[in-house]
C-alpha cells in the first residue's frame, strides 16, 4: 500500500520556465560581451543535445561547447552567470498543482523533494501549499542533492515509509526517475519544461507512469495502486 508521494519541486512543482529563459538569454549576452556571436537557433539545438543526452547541465556543457577551449574563459562566464541569475524568484505554480497537492494530502504524506536553496519555501508558503507537506525540507537544508539515492532515503526516513511504500514524482529521468527507482520507489515522470525532451538510455530510467502534468498525478495514483 502507498503511504507517501515525493514531489520534485523545480518544474514539476513550480513553472520555472521564465528561469530557463533568463538562463539562456544570459548566457547569449555574456557571449556575445566575450566576442563570440551565436544565432539563438544554434545555441537552443546544442542545448537540445545535450538534454535528450542527460547532461546534469545542459546550460553549462552548451556554454563549454560554444567556448572550448578557453578554459578561462569558460570559469569566468559561469561565475558571471550564477552572479546574474541568482535573483531569480519562482512567481508561479504549475497549472493545477495546487488543486493536485490538497487531493493528495487526503490519502498521502507529501514530501518536497527538490535540488533547491531553502528561499523557495517562501514562495510555496504565499502559494498556500507547504502546509500540505509533511515533510518541508529541500536539499541545500538537507545537505544532500539529487540524483545521491541518500537525499531519497533521508525523506523515506523522515517520514517512516519504505521505497514500496512510496512514489517519486518529477520531470527528470536522471535526477528524478533513476535514483528513486535505484532504491526501489515507484516512479512518475511529468512531462513539462526543457526536460521532456530526455530519452531513457536504459529500462532502469524508464518511469512506471508518464504524466502530462502534475493535475494529472491525483487520478495516475490511482493506476498506481488500484483501489481496494
Amino acid at each position: 500500500m502507498l503511504k507517501a508521494v515525493l514531489i520534485d519541486v523545480g518544474g514539476t512543482l513550480v513553472d520555472d520556465h521564465d528561469f530557463y529563459e533568463l538562463a539562456d538569454r544570459l548566457v547569449l549576452e555574456l557571449l556575445a560581451e566575450s566576442g563570440r556571436l551565436i544565432p539563438r537557433e544554434e545555441y537552443e539545438r546544442v542545448v537540445q543535445g545535450f538534454i535528450v543526452r542527460l547532461y546534469p547541465n545542459p546550460c553549462r556543457a552548451a556554454l563549454w561547447h560554444l567556448l572550448k577551449p578557453d578554459l578561462e574563459g569558460f570559469r569566468r562566464l559561469q561565475e558571471e552567470l550564477q552572479r546574474r541569475s541568482s535573483g531569480w524568484k519562482a512567481e508561479r505554480l504549475q497549472p493545477g498543482a495546487r488543486e493536485a497537492i490538497v487531493a493528495l494530502s487526503e490519502h498521502y504524506k507529501l514530501a518536497l523533494a527538490g535540488n533547491q536553496p531553502a528561499t523557495i519555501k517562501e514562495f510555496l508558503r504565499a502559494s498556500g501549499v507547504l502546509e500540505y507537506f509533511h515533510f518541508q525540507l529541500v536539499s541545500e537544508e538537507m545537505g544532500v542533492t539529487k540524483p545521491d539515492p541518500v537525499f531519497f532515503q533521508i525523506i523515506l526516513d523522515s517520514l517512516g515509509a519504505e521505497p514500496k511504500e512510496a512514489v517519486m514524482v518529477g520531470d527528470r529521468l536522471d535526477y528524478d526517475i533513476f535514483p528513486a527507482k535505484l532504491i526501489g520507489l515507484r516512479t512518475v515522470r511529468v512531462l513539462v519544461g526543457p526536460y521532456a525532451a530526455q530519452e531513457p538510455p536504459a529500462p532502469a530510467y524508464e518511469p512506471e507512469l508518464t504524466i502530462p502534468s502534475l493535475g494529472e498525478l491525483p487520478e495516475a495514483m490511482g493506476r498506481l495502486e488500484p483501489a481496494q
